[in-house]
């Protein structure tokens, strides 16, 4: 009987991993060689067997590593291009929702910015109304008010020519007595003065 070798168990299995095993066969491999020297059943020939089994598992493992890879680069890329058509999708939806908000928007504004200038001109019109009749009372008022004090005017007027003439017609009429009575007055001292010569001529005679 053969003595058993020595076999460094860990590592076979961290370099079959390294190699594309999984755990689980990794060890099952181990497990399997180290049952096969400790039975002292490996020879020349078993050990190609094993190199060769391990050979083609190893290529199988690489093989289904590679085509999982491939099929999760083609998974991926049909994601990435899923994400980017629905990104896209997303953000075109955004853009006509966005256009749509400013338009609706614009919209909203053009109209409170009309109804404000239709109050704003009704307010001013109706200022402008107001205006205009209050200008036309206060122009109803003034020439009422100018009648008025141009008709007192006219009767202090004649109030006052009434009365001047009044106070002519009284100032003519004692002017007129006066000279009356001074022209009486002056024919009788001119009398008394032609007497006085009179009887003044007889008495030289």
């Amino acid at each position: 009987m053969a003595t058993a070798a020595a076999f460094d168990t860990y590592r076979f299995i961290q370099n079959l991993m390294k190699s594309g095993f999984t755990e689980q066969q990794a060890e099952t491999l181990a497990y399997e060689q180290v049952n096969l020297l400790n039975s002292n059943l490996t020879t020349t020939q078993d050990l190609e067997v094993l190199r060769l089994a391990t050979a083609a598992k190893i290529e199988e493992s690489r093989a289904a590593t590679e085509a999982k890879i491939e099929e999760m680069r083609l998974a991926t890329a049909k994601d990435i291009a899923d994400s980017q058509a629905a990104t896209e999708a997303k953000i075109e939806e955004l853009r006509l929702a966005t256009a749509k908000n400013i338009a609706d928007s614009r919209a909203a504004t053009d109209a409170k910015i009309a109804e404000s200038r239709a109050a704003t001109d009704a307010k001013i019109e109706e200022m402008r109304l107001a205006t205009s009749r209050e200008i036309a009372e206060s122009r109803s008022a003034m020439e009422a008010k100018i009648a008025e004090s141009q008709a007192a005017t006219e009767a202090k007027i004649e109030e006052l020519r009434l009365a001047t003439a009044k106070d002519i017609a009284e100032s003519r009429a004692a002017t007129e007595a006066k000279i009356a009575e001074f022209r009486i007055a002056t024919d009788a001292r001119t009398a008394a003065i032609q007497a006085d010569l009179e009887k003044y001529r007889i008495s030289t005679e």
